[in-house]
């Protein structure tokens, strides 16, 4: 039984895996929250441990002359995972798509113990007409991953102010999406086209029935209540707005659950979708 924590920034133990008969199991070592026991990944002996805080120092760095609105942090259940959201304020980084809708950019910092994952980070959106904010994801503006800790600040600015610059032509198929028409139709022949069948297996089809029929049901009450209109970049903020405020896991964030993944994952989708039908 994994115990729950809202702290991503604990210490790590390295203990031996043993088996219940008392054998010791080579070349493995077990990461330990700390804090809660949880066990976070059998690694090697030689594995670099990169803890949150490190990498959360690396970044605090390479942003220190940027205008930060509000900082959120995500953990899955386990500790094994860890997600920060920084949501910059500051003008530069803004852009209208249409009238009075206007985009910034979002920041998420990610770290993962599984000896599988890297630290790195996504740029997306951040829509901020929403009440709450809306994180435009997937499809991920841009993302960089480190296999191993380097401490440049340095490095990571430049990389930022990189893809700040070209964070304008995403605006730009944002902004052109308002232009083409999408009603509720459309929308359901979109989320329908993902959708696992019987009859057809395809790695396109990836959204449960159930899951499928929740997404459409919810077109009409979200492009109500956020005021969007049915074009591209209506039906684009509806998935957003499903999988910022309308998914949740059993236990940790929201950001690891299966739901959350699909609708990110249908999001992105969308982007071919015009491209798809084309063909």
């Amino acid at each position: 039984m994994y115990k729950e924590s809202r702290n991503p920034f604990f210490d790590i133990q390295k203990e031996t895996v043993i088996t219940d008969s008392g054998i010791v199991v080579p070349n493995k070592q077990a990461l330990i929250n700390a804090e809660t026991k949880n066990v976070l990944g059998l690694v090697s002996p030689n594995y670099e441990v990169v803890t949150n805080g490190e990498v959360d120092d690396l970044f605090q760095e390479a942003i220190k002359d940027l205008s930060i609105e509000k900082v959120v942090d995500h953990m899955d259940a386990e500790t094994k995972r860890w997600k920060r959201q920084i949501v910059f304020n500051d003008e530069r980084l803004n852009f209208e798509i249409v009238k009075s809708d206007i985009v910034g950019i979002l920041l998420e910092i990610h770290n993962g113990f599984t000896g599988r994952t890297s630290f790195g980070y996504n740029l997306m959106g951040y829509r901020w007409i929403c009440e709450n904010g809306m994180v435009m994801g997937k499809k991920s503006l841009f993302s960089e991953s480190y296999a191993h800790y380097v401490d440049s600040p340095e490095a990571l600015r430049d990389s930022f102010n990189m893809k700040f610059e070209n964070f304008q032509k995403t605006a730009d198929v944002w902004s052109s999406w308002s232009e083409i028409d999408f009603n509720r139709e459309n929308f359901s022949l979109f989320v329908e086209s993902h959708t696992k069948s019987t009859d057809v297996k395809s790695a396109d089809q990836y959204v449960t029935p159930k899951v499928s029929e929740a997404i459409i049901e919810s077109y009409e009450p979200m492009m109500n209540l956020h005021k969007l209109s049915e074009n591209k970049w209506g039906a684009f903020n509806v998935l957003t707005a499903l999988a910022t405020h309308k998914t949740q896991a059993r236990n940790g964030s929201n950001l690891f659950s299966n739901r959350y993944n699909t609708i990110n994952r249908l999001a992105a989708d969308l982007y071919h979708w015009e491209d798809r039908k084309a063909a």
